[in-house]
């Protein structure tokens, strides 16, 4: 719990990166996100666009404004909240001079820049290491800087696919449903900030920094569940129902089923869970002779134990269902939220996870803002920036 004797507001060089230069020249997501979980918590980040559109990620829709104005792109606005712009051509030779000397007075530089591109621009991994030592480096690509796919390209599905993702997402009988969004750049992201602590941690040791490459295959498969391969059980398409986790199967009821308003889900896996699951339905008999090594025979109770479930909640809404489950007999169940529920849960709000923040082009808008409570209360989220706003500012022109 937050610590009352620690209830603060603080400054902006009151915060745990306060000091920190950062330069992002990466586009899109992942390098991004990564940028913006740094300036969140105090480091000064300024992101490097180059003319005359800027971002890639500021023509993706949807847009705020009514006008579909690209300052207005919520996918821009979201991953560079509290970040400044500048516009450098670094394609040019004065370009890239102007950005080997604002790299040479930073602590953080985070490029998204695969082999490809290195090699037609030129950009080799010790460019602007050789000139600050002390800098780190974080590049951000689909697949990195080595290995046979490292020249190819990718989109989030892509990286679903490879990483085994897709494989267990679906009916077994169907294709493989597409997760939408882009989870793997915002997981690499996250990866990515990890990396930077990292390696300052280590610069603090010996004064040094260092070139780090994340890539969003490899942070998909070291989220993968791998490791179930020694248990010789994988999981695989289920559907509506989770796949088991080894060779003993899961007990049935781990589902996700209609209520009168939607649909609700039912975690489980345990045999306590499966126990207070039948106490719930008023069916104890279905728990008593269960053998959950015998694979067969749980198979065939799930269409039964689902039937049961449906029936008892005829009659009741996702919030009934919700309520009744987890208060009173405290199961892991859940509704399946809308995005607009969940901008409202009670939950999120209580702990002040949304923050509306005023930008000039896209007007007011809820951003969710740090996933962790601090006992020394972090400064409020500041908005994105216009393309270019403060190249005056930093550059002088």
């Amino acid at each position: 719990m937050p610590n009352p004797t620690k209830n603060r507001e603080r400054q902006a060089d009151d915060l745990p990166l306060s000091g920190l230069e950062v330069v992002e020249v990466a586009q899109g997501v992942a390098g991004p996100f990564c940028g913006r979980l740094l300036a969140a918590l105090g480091a000064n980040v300024i992101k490097v666009e180059r003319p005359p559109i800027g971002d890639w990620s500021r023509k993706i829709a949807p847009f705020l404004s009514d006008d579909n104005h690209p300052e207005s792109s919520a996918l821009y606005l979201y991953n560079n909240t509290g970040k400044k712009s500048v516009l450098i051509d670094w394609e040019t030779e004065s370009g890239i001079d102007t950005l080997t000397s604002l790299v040479s007075k930073a602590d953080v530089l985070i490029e998204d820049w695969d082999v490809n591109y290195r090699e037609s621009a030129g950009l080799s991994t010790e460019k602007f290491n050789s000139e600050n030592a002390g800098l780190v480096e974080i590049c951000v690509t689909p697949f990195g800087l080595s290995g046979p796919y490292a020249r190819w390209k990718s989109t989030p599905i892509v990286q679903l696919a490879l990483g085994g993702y897709l494989s267990i997402m679906g009916y077994p009988s169907k294709e493989p449903l597409m997760l939408p969004g882009h989870q793997p750049d915002y997981l690499a992201g996250l990866n990515a900030h990890n990396a930077v602590q990292m390696a300052l941690f280590e610069r603090d040791i010996d004064g040094l920094g260092q070139f780090v490459e994340v890539t969003m295959l490899e942070t998909l498969t070291n989220l993968h569940q791998i490791a179930l391969e020694m248990d010789g059980a994988v999981r695989v398409r289920n559907g509506h129902r989770q796949s088991s986790l080894s060779r003993r199967g899961f007990p049935p009821g781990v589902s996700t089923l209609p209520a009168d308003d939607g649909y609700v889900t039912f975690g489980g896996g345990s045999v306590a869970i499966w126990e207070q699951l039948c106490l719930m339905l008023g069916r104890r008999d279905l728990s008593e002779n269960l053998d959950l090594d015998n694979l067969d025979e749980i198979a065939e109770l799930r269409g039964e134990v689902d039937e049961i479930m449906t029936e008892w909640m005829k009659g009741r809404t996702r919030e009934e269902v919700f309520l009744d489950a987890s208060r009173n007999w405290m199961l892991p169940v859940a509704p399946i939220m809308e995005l607009h529920e969940v901008l409202a849960d009670p939950q999120f709000n209580q702990r002040g996870l949304f923050q509306d923040i005023h930008h000039p082009v896209a007007g007011t808008a809820k951003y969710p803002t740090l996933p962790f409570v601090t006992s020394d209360p972090l400064q409020e989220f500041k908005r994105a920036p216009l393309l270019g706003e403060h190249t005056e500012e930093i550059l002088g022109r």
